[in-house]
């Protein structure tokens, strides 16, 4: 598979390139409530876990959402509209340990630079967290170029395994069908892996809809009675 991939939609941007992702705005996500799975860890590790893995970042071309009153209500690929205009949080946009415009090189400026650790917010989105909060995991973009709003991580050899974790996308960009194209932006890879075995991801008990969800996008399901699953907490793990 390609070294780095890149897609774009509406101004926005997924890319491969872990030399991309602004750590101190991985960070600030990572101390958030919404990332209940794990913490955020010194810059030196959390970089070593990005070279060493698959990273899918999301990336805003503004560090802020437009208002409500700007997005299209009726896009049936973002979630249903209530009575009351607003948009209810489909699968696709909530946390789970698993969960054109736009040009970004390697050489340019760090991108979407945080302000520092604090509350992303308290949303979470593909195993199905609960919603609210007013995330800022992203930091200010400023002129330093997009903002990272979203992130998605496999642990994978690239030819035969892909685990899927650490997806998340800040609550303030929730509604629009980022979360759901960023899963099918790593289906994408994934289904390009000719010799895989398998494909996985943890979901919590009780959240049916990420199961569905991940059913429907990455064609998963859940281990059948011939297959058992064994692990071992680590220091690193909080639920």
């Amino acid at each position: 598979m390609p070294e780095h991939r890149t897609w774009t939609r509406d101004g926005f941007l997924i890319s491969t390139d872990p030399s991309l992702v602004p750590v101190p705005a991985l960070q600030q996500a990572f101390d958030s409530e919404d990332i209940y799975w794990a913490r955020s860890m010194p810059e030196s590790a959390m970089r070593a876990m990005l070279d060493n893995s698959l990273v899918f970042g999301v990336y805003s071309p503004t560090p802020s959402p437009p208002v409500a009153s700007d997005l299209d209500l009726d896009d049936t690929t973002t979630g249903s509209t209530t009575h009351a205009g607003q948009i209810d949080n489909d699968p696709a946009t909530t946390l789970h340990e698993i969960a054109e415009s736009v040009h970004v090189t390697t050489s340019s400026k760090p991108v979407g630079q945080g302000h520092g650790h604090g509350q992303a917010g308290h949303e979470s989105q593909s195993d199905g967290g609960d919603g609210g909060g007013d995330g800022d995991a992203g930091g200010d973009a400023g002129e330093e170029g997009p903002s990272l709003i979203g992130f998605a991580r496999g642990i994978t050899d690239r030819v035969t395994f892909f685990y899927l974790t650490d997806v998340y996308l800040l609550p303030e960009w929730q509604g629009q069908g980022l979360g759901k194209w960023l899963v099918q932006c790593v289906q994408e890879v994934v289904e390009d892996m000719p010799y895989l075995r398998r494909s996985m991801c943890v979901v919590g008990h009780g959240r049916e809809g990420a199961q569905a969800f991940y059913g429907k996008l990455m064609k998963m399901e859940r281990l059948g009675e011939d297959t058992v699953p064994l692990h071992w907490r680590g220091p690193g793990c909080t639920f």
